[in-house]
């Protein structure tokens, strides 16, 4: 067998390799052998099929046979022996049969890109720090509060929080919504997407009481004939409630799985959940920034086209995959030039992590992995139920393993860089993004 590889610069290289017929010609009489004993054919007994016969009806197709695993041994003693470090199965692109009864061809390989080296010394980063307070905790108490009020008619004067059923017309340049009659609408002040000059307009008024107001309707508005439109809305209240809250009492706290009923072991849980909360938020931030950095350092270094095009492709699907959970059959999906750039943010970010624990000897550390899964266990009612999905789903499982990994080797990263802590509130860091 015969090896030889491109020295042409680039990601992509060229595998030729050539077999001679000494290498090829025993496996295929082994196979024929083999088959041989087994086969039957009309006119002959169970293994006395004459050897030319065999050759002739099953030959070429044993050939075939030994050439694809003579291929893909090769192919790896090629990779494996020149220390090839690729990014995708190789690609047979050309082959030949030889007239001696040799076999030859041809491989495109897409090597991985190298990481250059970083002096992780002088990378500065921020960190975030803030704690929980009492006034959080009380807040989630209070948002917890809501998820059990009850609403009650009401025939005071609307105001914040309130939830409001208006019948309603809108009229503008070009339009008249809806074209006859009047329109529902339920609205929970404060919290419902509705126009500013709309809110504004029913504060104060009550039950059966009408209006008007001047409203500009944001894109996103639910009612597609009045997104981004202005216009002059009338209406009439037909029914107003407003929000009581439940007691944060005994029965109130075991509706939410703390089955002694004891208030301050719900607050004591709260806490316990914004803090977890809140330590996560402050590593992905700390995170994010020192990739970024970090990829600020790569900013030369090449990525073949092939590879951000199946990270694109990759991430595309699985934006598909989450709009078809939350139920939307044909969603609207960027083109895949279109989040190339994220793509390659998610690749250098893989290959800078899988190089630094590949330097560092970096293994996974299984008794973080138990940690980690049963951290994630706590957020569900039943916990151990959780804990034994993940041992047996070998997907769940690799998904925890990768996870701890990369925190291993942020944690390396974490004692290499330069940390600037900044002071911050824990509601800032918990806004979404």
């Amino acid at each position: 067998m015969q090896i030889s590889i491109d020295q042409k610069e680039g990601l992509e290289k060229t595998i030729s390799i050539s077999l001679e017929a000494k290498e090829i010609q025993p496996k295929i009489d082994s196979k024929l052998n083999e088959l041989g004993k087994d086969i039957r054919l009309k006119g002959f007994r169970k293994g006395r099929v004459p050897r030319n016969i065999l050759d002739q009806r099953f030959g070429q197709h044993a050939r075939q046979e030994v050439l694809g695993e003579l291929m893909n041994n090769s192919l790896q003693e090629a990779i494996e022996s020149n220390k090839l470090e690729i990014a995708a199965a190789p690609q047979v692109t050309k082959t030949d049969d030889l007239k001696d009864g040799g076999f030859a061809f041809e491989a495109r390989v897409e090597l991985m890109p190298q990481v250059p080296e970083i002096d992780y010394s002088e990378v500065s980063v921020n960190k975030m720090a803030a704690e929980v307070e009492d006034k959080d905790v009380e807040k989630m108490v209070k948002n917890l509060q809501k998820q059990k009020q009850d609403w009650k008619d009401s025939k005071g004067k609307i105001a914040k929080s309130d939830l409001v059923t208006i019948e309603y017309s809108a009229k503008g340049k070009g339009l008249k919504y809806p074209e006859d009659g009047e329109e529902k609408m339920g609205i929970l002040l404060g919290e419902s997407h509705i126009p500013e000059g709309l809110e504004k307009a029913l504060v104060g008024l009550k039950v059966k009481e009408e209006g008007e107001a001047e409203v500009e309707f944001p894109e996103t508005f639910s009612v597609k004939e009045l997104a981004s439109k202005k216009a002059k809305m009338k209406f009439s209240i037909t029914d107003v409630k407003k929000a009581k809250l439940p007691t944060v009492d005994e029965e109130f706290v075991k509706s939410f799985g703390v089955e002694s009923g004891d208030v301050e072991e719900f607050r004591s849980d709260i806490r316990s959940n914004l803090e977890r909360e809140l330590k996560n938020s402050i590593e992905a931030g700390l995170k994010n920034d020192l990739l970024s950095k970090l990829r600020a350092e790569c900013k030369d270094m090449k990525l073949s086209e092939a590879m951000l095009n199946r990270e694109a492709e990759a991430m595309l699907q699985q934006e598909a995959q989450r709009a078809q959970q939350m139920g939307i059959k044909e969603p609207q999906l960027p083109k895949v030039e279109d989040v190339q750039d994220a793509a390659r943010e998610r690749i250098l970010n893989a290959l800078i992590l899988q190089s630094i624990a590949k330097k560092q000897d970096i293994k996974t550390d299984f008794t973080l992995v138990r940690e980690k899964i049963n951290e994630i266990a706590q957020t569900f009612e039943q916990p151990q139920e959780i804990v034994q999905m993940y041992y047996k789903s070998p997907e769940l499982m690799a998904t925890v393993e990768q996870s701890v990994v990369e925190s291993q080797v942020m944690s390396w990263l974490e004692s290499e860089v330069k940390i600037k802590e900044k002071k911050a509130k824990f509601e800032d860091l918990m806004q979404p993004k």
